[in-house]
């Protein structure tokens, strides 16, 4: 070997910190490093793990629910279909001796709409309730 590279050579291990007698080909740097440095490390290493565990959970997350709402939105609109399909037919722009324009139908139908909307949100939010006290109690009960 050269001086010239032995001289490179020399000037490589100076400035990665490798010890003389060591072939740098073989080296494992975690045993270079002292055990509290390793440790730290790892430690790191892990929470960096958990972080992108965690984005990675809340973009699939957040697809699973724009997913949902898209489909909500299309059965929404099919139920406005139907039950505007419904409220015609009983309605048919008569309620007893009343004769309703079609403005006045649409009213209807809003309310009509609207009331089955306060219900079926205070059913949903009953029963999301219970389930949450249920699941709070398991979870009290297994820790």
């Amino acid at each position: 070997m050269s001086d010239d590279q032995q001289r490179q050579e020399a000037e490589q291990r100076k400035h990665f910190g490798i010890p003389s007698g060591v072939d740098p080909r073989n080296l494992d740097p975690r045993r270079m490093m002292d055990t509290a440095a390793v440790e730290k490390l790892m430690k790191a290493q892990a929470i960096a793990r958990a972080e992108a565990q965690a984005a990675t959970t809340v973009v699939i997350a957040t697809i699973v629910s724009l997913v949902t709402s898209a489909f909500s939105f299309i059965a929404a609109l099919a139920w406005n279909d139907a039950i505007q399909a419904l409220l015609n037919g009983l309605v048919s722009n008569k309620v007893g001796t009343f004769t309703l324009t079609p403005t006045e139908v649409k009213i209807v139908y809003a309310v009509a709409v609207t009331v089955i909307a306060i219900v079926v949100i205070l059913i949903v939010n009953r029963f999301a309730g219970d389930l949450a006290k249920k699941s709070a109690i398991a979870a009290a009960s297994n820790s």
